[in-house]
């Protein structure tokens, strides 16, 4: 399948690729997309899920080619994709764990007033874009204070700041709504 006479190429391309020359990551690419993509989808199921997951290994591994110390690129290909599969798989299941939660506290405001959840959007909406989006990325995402400010390019003082303003803006906005 990686024939000897591949690995002496491939540390040309590799050399080639560390000094900067898009090409010869571009010829790696081609050598080992399919192999990384048929790796991830074995380990997601998913052929969706597989491409971004090889597309995720193929874009650490450019922005890593200085990292590699030798040895065998497919295998550190392998490991980047693995370590890839496993932060998509844990993410994903905090997405589920967050919908489910979020979809039961709107089931919930939506059983004591009826169109709570309509109010709810319609009050996160009107809020400033920088207000919502830090509730959305604490809340709905589950993002902490420092995650949430790196995301914003802002300090962890001005998120707390931000969704300090941002419920105090909700509760008036919901309590108009009551």
């Amino acid at each position: 399948m990686h024939s000897p006479g591949a690995a002496a190429d491939d540390s040309a391309l590799i050399s080639a690729a560390r000094q900067g020359e898009a090409e010869a990551f571009a010829q790696l690419f081609d050598r080992y997309h399919s192999m990384i993509h048929a790796f991830a989808f074995r380990l997601c199921g998913h052929a969706a899920d597989a491409d971004d997951i090889a597309q995720e290994a193929f874009i650490k591994a450019g922005r890593g080619m200085q990292a590699f110390r030798g040895g065998d690129f497919r295998s550190w290909l392998y490991r980047i994709a693995a370590n890839c599969a496993r932060d998509f798989h844990r993410d994903a299941a905090r997405r589920a764990r967050l919908e489910e939660q979020s979809a039961e506290e709107l089931r919930a405001a939506g059983e004591e007033r009826p169109g709570a959840a309509a109010g709810i959007a319609e009050a996160l909406g009107s809020l400033p874009p920088e207000h919502r989006e830090t509730v959305v990325l604490v809340y709905f995402e589950g993002l902490n204070h420092a995650e949430a400010a790196r995301v914003l390019g802002c300090a962890e003082t001005t998120v707390s700041w931000r969704l300090f303003r941002a419920k105090r803006q909700l509760k008036t906005l919901l309590s108009r709504h009551a």
